[in-house]
């Protein structure tokens, strides 16, 4: 079997990985925080259940990358990470609702733990994609598996929403999201069985490209991707001010429904649904530079329309907004890692990428968390009074205005890497406004190819988009 071929295998299991990944989070991590709510926890424990495992979680993967480099192995750490984190929902279930005294620690710990596991897999992974994806197609091939995964995630929140629906009108939310946590743990170890199968290529490693985190950040004048790293680390603390509280805010201060905390839920996926594989082209042929300049700009409006309406449709739109984003920007991140870095040194520079990012979580969900206590319904300014509905909304105002700041600062520092196609912003708004919806061919609005929607298959190689 030539080398080729298996790699197309290889990248369709690699797609069924997704799913069950996606199925996990749709299921799992998208009701944390209603778990987390259900069991009583205060604004302050809810922000840091948010930041803490994911800032533990992410300094794991500096000790994956010292594993990886002595055993050379990534498909050994990957499956002992996943079947772990798999197993880690049984305590994230048990144990806060066996103490509850103690759910608010055991739940931390719990997740924490959950998280680890993770995060342990994590380098390898990514270092096994980079390079079994081909170059000329990352792009399209990542939007299209995170298309599909976006599908599945909207599926496994659509029924856990139901259900929780369905288990809180008898008086036994519990048993809702029992189920769910059950059944987060087949689907990761069904992506286990799916990461088994894929290629395992010879991990190749020099110890001149290895290097410390001081010598990493002493380039920041130098390297675009060091300013890279230091901007999405920046993007999530302001992100994080305000993110773990948008369910608090809808299921508490709103009074929203768990289908209706369901409905908005999905909405964003559905719209990362539609449009992650047209992210995916624009970025191969414009640079994932320009998805960053475009989403980054974007992306401090969405929690300041939160300030403007409690309407559960409005709030719909809102989240339309943020999917369509959230989906370009999310995306790019991680592509223009590939394109940045060879494959030697890959899995550290993702493990400190994530390590930044999940810092910024930290510090962002903890600062949120002890501001949300303090934080005034009401301020007087002159003779003006303003009343919020809620003193969280001062989260999302401060929030927006700090990611404008942030992208404002650093994106022109941050250059794109590849040879790419350039766009002026009159040809993009001309992409953008030339929709025809209603004929009976798909228009890409993104990358402005004009086709039939004929294949369907996963673009596992140029030859195959």
């Amino acid at each position: 079997m030539s080398k080729a071929s298996s790699y197309s295998k290889s990248l369709v299991y690699a797609i069924k990985d997704g799913i069950y990944f996606a199925i996990m989070g749709g299921a799992g991590e998208s009701y944390i925080s209603p778990f987390a709510i259900f069991l009583k926890l205060s604004n302050s424990q809810i922000g840091l259940l948010a930041s803490i495992p994911q800032l533990l979680g992410a300094f794991v993967q500096l000790l994956s990358v010292s594993i990886l480099n002595r055993i050379k192995d990534r498909m050994i750490i990957m499956i002992y990470g996943v079947v772990a984190q798999a197993l880690a929902w049984i305590p994230i279930l048990l144990l806060p609702l066996m103490f509850k005294p103690y759910a608010s620690v055991l739940l931390i710990i719990s997740v924490t733990a959950y998280f680890i596991f993770g995060n342990l897999a994590t380098p390898p992974w990514n270092s096994l994609m980079g390079d079994i994806v081909p170059e000329s197609n990352r792009g399209a091939y990542f939007g299209y598996r995170n298309r599909i995964m976006s599908m599945y995630s909207l599926g496994a929140i659509a029924l856990g929403g139901l259900l929780l629906h369905g288990t809180q009108k008898t008086g036994m939310p519990w048993v809702g999201f029992s189920l769910l946590f059950v059944s987060a743990v087949v689907a990761r170890l069904l992506s286990a069985y799916s990461l088994s199968k894929m290629e395992n290529p010879v991990y190749h490693v020099d110890d001149k490209d290895d290097f410390s985190l001081i010598e990493f950040f002493a380039g920041f004048r130098h390297s675009t991707f060091v300013r890279f790293v230091i901007y999405t680390g920046l993007m999530h603390f302001a992100v994080m001010l305000a993110g773990p509280f948008f369910a608090v805010y809808m299921l508490r201060d709103l009074n929203f429904s768990y289908l209706q905390f369901m409905i908005v839920s999905a909405v964003a996926v559905l719209i990362q649904y539609f449009t992650l594989h047209n992210w995916g082209k624009f970025g191969d042929k414009f640079g994932n530079r320009k998805v960053l300049e475009i989403t980054g700009l974007t992306l401090p409006i969405v929690p300041v329309l939160w300030l403007l309406t409690d309407n559960f449709y409005f709030i719909l739109l809102i989240q339309m907004l943020a999917g369509l984003t959230w989906a370009g920007f999310s995306l790019s991140m991680g592509n223009f890692i590939y394109d940045a870095i060879p494959s030697a040194k890959r899995a550290k520079c993702f493990a400190i990428f994530n390590i930044l990012n999940a810092t910024g979580i930290f510090l962002g969900g903890s600062i949120g968390g002890g501001l949300s206590g303090y934080l005034p319904v009401s301020i007087s300014i002159f003779d003006t009074q303003i009343t919020m509905i809620s003193n969280l909304q001062w989260l999302f105002l401060f929030s927006g205005v700090l990611r404008l700041i942030i992208s404002i600062i650093f994106l022109p520092t941050i250059m794109e890497i590849r040879d790419v196609e350039p766009i002026t912003f009159k040809d993009l708004i001309f992409r953008i406004s030339a929709i025809r919806p209603i004929s009976g061919v798909k228009f890409d609005i993104l990358t402005g190819n004009h086709k039939k929607d004929g294949n369907k298959n996963p673009p596992l190689s140029k030859g195959d988009n």
